[in-house]
């Protein structure tokens, strides 16, 4: 899927089939224009979202706030947990500065797992890389 990211850099990024599959049934018909709709029909945008996730939070009994950029860290978490080779994990999370992810060597030393887990996390699958930790 190609996407436009912040600051108007266009990238090509990779998709799960059951994540291409509900991206296809939210377009529909349309080939260009934003994948989230708002009810009004015009593009979804931050405060929107943010709305949505904390109403699903909601309703699947999460007593803490979440909010969007809580599921970005939980993706990222569950990825390095998984086994994903860091640079692999900075690539999806769009890190440019390496610094950013740097989480990943001290779970390296607590204890992680000594190979990627590639059931528990679907991406994984999409790159054989080398598990770099251990």
């Amino acid at each position: 899927m190609t996407i436009t990211r912040k600051g108007g850099k266009v990238v090509t990024i990779p998709l799960a089939p059951r994540t291409a599959r509900a991206i296809d049934l939210a377009i529909g018909d349309r080939t260009e224009g934003p994948v989230f709709l708002a009810a009004d029909g015009r593009r979804l945008d931050r405060h929107g979202a943010g709305r949505i996730v904390r109403k699903v939070a909601r309703r699947a009994g999460i007593g803490k706030t979440v909010t969007p950029h809580t599921l970005r860290h939980a993706f990222i978490t569950a990825a390095l947990d998984a086994g994903v080779p860091l640079r692999d994990v900075q690539e999806a999370a769009s890190h440019a500065d390496p610094r950013t992810s740097q989480v990943a060597p001290a779970r390296c030393r607590a204890g992680a797992p000594s190979e990627p887990d590639k059931r528990a996390f679907p991406a994984s699958r999409l790159r054989q890389a080398q598990w770099r930790c251990g």
